[in-house]
């Protein structure tokens, strides 16, 4: 659940920024706190300073674009924001050029610090009790690892590594779950897996408690956390596949997604799964159900890069790297284009705020 920041009058009174608002296609001033929506990370271009992060209204009535610069005396984020995550009141913006995790509050916007120590290739962040949990891969240094952190005061505790990969990070049923397996690729750049890996984390002594080894098919795409269980898409050439993790014993159980290949992005939200394919087509499917669904809600547009449901509604960005991104937003229901509008370079994710 997410902890509102309560603010006094007096204080919300000066809270006057200067934003891009798409609601009106022009620069007002407007006191305003980044809640009731969503924030929408933009990575950026790897060789120039130009992530950002987005903010629209659950309503999508109004869309704020570069809210961490307009927020802090215009500073750059950096090239490359990876994912965003969050601990109460907190927003960690993970960055993985320059190697670096800014904290800022993540109703203001406001930085009120950023992490280097040890960062080598950042990628995601997961949290439990007061630590905080990074994965690093560096594939020039050939570093796979995951970082410890201790939130009150972000002193770094110690790493992990791995052999294959550190992607994904989830909590799950009071552990630490890490994709350490994915997508590589042959001499022709063809993609191949690295392995069927996922490790277990024990956050009480931030050691391995399990490995879980999945069957050897298809390549892991994706980790999620929903309602306390991890779950790893492994995508195929003929199915795709939803397994639940068990972290005490590191079993798990399979749903075969029968006749439904290459699916690239696992979300949930009440009680459903969503996924997409490489080809767009986005399915929905209720959690614990052993039917696939026939048809897909609908077949997204343009270079979907970025994928999210959220509160009944379909995120999905058409990304580009040279120029400003859109946001299509659909119901979830039944595919109704609802929104679009316009964010920011390489848009890769979207978190309820």
């Amino acid at each position: 659940m997410n902890i509102r920041k309560i603010l006094s009058f007096a204080f919300a009174s000066m809270l006057v920024f200067t934003l891009s608002c798409s609601s009106d296609s022009e620069n007002i001033e407007q006191p305003i706190t980044y809640e009731a929506g969503v924030l929408i990370a933009n990575e950026g271009g790897f060789t120039t300073t130009t992530a950002e992060v987005s903010f629209v209204s659950n309503n999508l009535g109004n869309v704020y674009n570069k809210i961490y610069g307009g927020n802090n005396n215009n500073e750059p984020l950096g090239k490359v924001l990876q994912s965003i995550g969050f601990s109460g009141d907190r927003a960690y913006l993970v960055s993985n050029s320059p190697n670096k995790i800014d904290i800022v509050n993540r109703y203001t916007f406001k930085k009120q610090a950023t992490v280097t120590a040890n960062i080598d290739g950042a990628r995601y962040i997961a949290f439990s009790g007061n630590q905080y949990y990074v994965t690093n891969t560096n594939f020039t240094t050939n570093k796979k690892k995951l970082n410890i952190y201790n939130t009150a005061d972000n002193s770094f505790v110690k790493s992990i590594d791995f052999t294959n990969a550190a992607e994904k990070v989830v909590e799950a049923e009071g552990k630490i779950v890490v994709q350490t397996d994915g997508v590589g690729y042959d001499a022709n750049w063809n993609p191949i897996a690295t392995g069927y890996t996922v490790t277990v984390v024990n956050p009480s002594t931030n050691a391995v408690s399990q490995t879980v080894n999945l069957p050897n098919s298809g390549i892991i795409k994706d980790l999620i956390s929903y309602k306390g269980s991890a779950y790893v898409l492994v995508s195929g050439a003929a199915n795709s596949v939803i397994y639940k993790i068990n972290t005490a014993d590191g079993t798990y159980a399979a749903t075969t997604l029968t006749a439904i290949p290459n699916v690239q992005k696992l979300r949930a939200d009440d009680n459903k799964f969503y996924f997409i394919t490489d080809t767009n087509k986005v399915y929905g499917m209720t959690i614990g159900s052993t039917t696939v669904p026939a048809a897909p809600i609908l077949t997204a547009t343009g270079n979907v890069y970025g994928f999210d449901v959220i509160d009944g509604k379909i995120f999905a960005s058409d990304a580009s790297f040279t120029a400003d991104s859109k946001v299509n937003v659909y119901t979830a229901s039944n595919g109704t284009l609802l929104k679009t509008f316009t964010t920011g370079i390489g848009t890769n994710g979207f978190y309820k705020n």
